[in-house]
């Protein structure tokens, strides 16, 4: 095995690690990042032309969007929702009688927003967890549950015919696991525009494409002030150390007994012909109830279904369908639940990613904040 030494070392190439990875180039420090896969759950088909984990952005990504390719934007007229036997739009007569809540949580949602983008820009220079206790408003949600906040707001009718359903397809959660944070922030799409996109991960890793090491990691160890990371290959050494991995996996070496529960959820992408009731909107969202969460069309004759337990039959979706690829995301994100947990664990040590906040452009700012303190310290 070959050692090697270097000022920092990234574990993980998620979109945190690569944010981590692209500061701490723009600065010069010398860094080896370390992962068994460059993307994490940015997962694209072979081709690259379909996202398999995350599966849209917001028009406010302002640190994400340069790496990314934008492409069709998702319009609350593009989805149909399924509740037992009955199918319906959101754009129908039946709506009419939910406008004056649907007004009300606009009003919070705009609240809420102006909040998030100054968690954003404070959470580059202070830990993610200290910017969310500094904000009452903020940290109140946080401890909230969804639930709660959704009956103290008498949101209950409009977010159990519509946005229950909406939020189940993206955190895969009922509104009794999650956090009054995560409810808000997943409706953000009501007031933001979205996009689906491509990733460009080549254009992100140029820079530093010569500091990647595609290894997994087997083994940690803290001594005389240097870490010592062993891999399937080889041996790294280095003065600070970033965890941009998975909570479940990265609690282990920081010390953390306590995290949010983790999410699973199952995938597949299906080339096939839709039933009817698919064939009429782009993007399918189901409640809580059903087995089966998503199904998004993604213009190409291919559709991706995702799923709770036991795999769906596909029959009632589409015939003649022929499975092109399967994942189980586990987890899928841990944001059910009240835990904050500190991002710098102490001895040079910093762990970045979504375990307090999922979201693309808040993990972002999680590896801006990581390859910050390494900076200061040098």
């Amino acid at each position: 095995m070959s050692q090697s030494f270097h000022d920092a070392l990234i574990i993980g190439a998620g979109i945190s690690g690569l944010a981590c990875a692209t500061r701490l180039e723009r600065e010069h420090i010398d860094f080896c990042l370390i992962s068994k896969d460059i993307g994490g759950r940015i997962l694209q088909s072979k081709d690259g032309l379909v996202n398999y984990g995350a599966f849209f952005v917001c028009k406010d990504y302002d640190k994400v969007l340069p790496f990314v390719t934008v492409k069709k934007r998702i319009r609350l007229r593009d989805f149909c929702f399924h509740d037992k036997n009955s199918t319906y739009a959101l754009h129908e007569p039946r709506l009419i009688p939910f406008i004056p809540q649907f007004i009300k949580i606009e009003r919070h949602l705009l609240r809420f927003k102006k909040h998030v983008y100054k968690l954003r820009k404070n959470s580059q220079f202070i830990s993610q967890k200290k910017a969310i206790e500094n904000d009452p408003y903020l940290h109140e949600l946080y401890m909230k549950n969804a639930y709660d906040f959704v009956s103290e707001h008498n949101l209950g009718k409009g977010t159990n015919r519509y946005l229950s359903k909406a939020l189940y397809s993206t955190t895969f959660s009922t509104i009794r696991e999650m956090n009054a944070f995560s409810y808000l922030q997943f409706l953000l799409p009501l007031i933001t525009p979205i996009y689906t996109f491509n990733f460009e991960k080549e254009r992100m890793i140029k820079p530093f494409h010569d500091k990647i090491i595609i290894d997994t990691v087997k083994d940690i160890h803290h001594k005389n002030k240097l870490y010592t990371i062993k891999t399937e290959k080889d041996v790294f050494h280095s003065k600070h150390i970033v965890l941009a991995t998975e909570i479940t996996w990265s609690s282990q070496y920081a010390n953390i007994r306590n995290f949010n529960k983790p999410v699973i959820t199952n995938m597949v992408h299906i080339n096939g012909n839709p039933q009817k009731e698919i064939k009429k909107k782009s993007y399918h969202l189901f409640s809580s109830s059903c087995n089966t969460q998503a199904i998004a069309n993604l213009n190409n004759g291919s559709y991706l279904l995702y799923y709770k337990d036991e795999p769906p039959s596909l029959h009632d979706y589409f015939s003649n369908h022929e499975i092109i690829y399967e994942k189980q995301w586990n987890p899928a994100g841990t944001i059910n639940g009240h835990y904050l947990i500190e991002c710098n664990r102490g001895n040079n040590m910093y762990l970045i990613g979504d375990y307090n906040i999922a979201g693309l452009e808040e993990s972002f700012m999680t590896g801006i904040y990581g390859a910050n303190q390494i900076i200061k310290n040098q």
